[in-house]
């Protein structure tokens, strides 16, 4: 019996050592890929992100009403712990750190001023699910700007 729960705790400790591993790796890479052709980059091929533009669009993109909704949008990364790469004219980058883990994810916007429209995209820097983090963030800055 003990052997068994030495075994388990062994495995248990691996699990969350590798785990570690990942978030100090997604530290050093970057998921951000800023504008391409004009517009954000498209969704990875793994459902770890979202997208309001390209074909591969998930997302609906986050509509202008009022004048200063970039810097509004700013500031509603600020109050959620973005914290900034970036900041353009037209475009940002933002980085996320996941609370449990400290997995590091990307937020990029394109401020379209033609189509009267912001352009989101978050992805996650490592793994193949989010559970569904980077959306939720989204929903969230989109309710934070109604």
């Amino acid at each position: 019996m003990s052997s068994i729960l030495e075994l388990l705790a062994v495995a248990t400790g691996g699990g969350v050592l590798s785990l570690k591993l990942l978030a100090v790796w997604s530290h050093t890479r970057n998921a951000a890929r800023g504008i391409i052709d004009g517009k954000l980059a498209p969704n990875n091929p793994s459902p770890n992100s979202v997208c309001s533009e390209g074909e591969t669009a998930n997302i609906t993109p986050l509509e202008v009403k009022e004048h200063d909704a970039w810097e509004n949008l700013q500031d509603a990364i600020e109050s959620l712990s973005g914290r900034f790469m970036s900041i353009q004219q037209d475009y940002l980058h933002a980085v996320f750190k996941t609370a449990l883990w400290g997995f590091e994810e990307d937020l990029e916007a394109r401020f379209d001023r033609d189509a009267n429209v912001i352009h989101l995209r978050s992805a996650s820097r490592v793994g193949y699910s989010d559970m569904g983090t980077n959306r939720k963030r989204v929903e969230t800055l989109k309710r934070l700007l109604e």
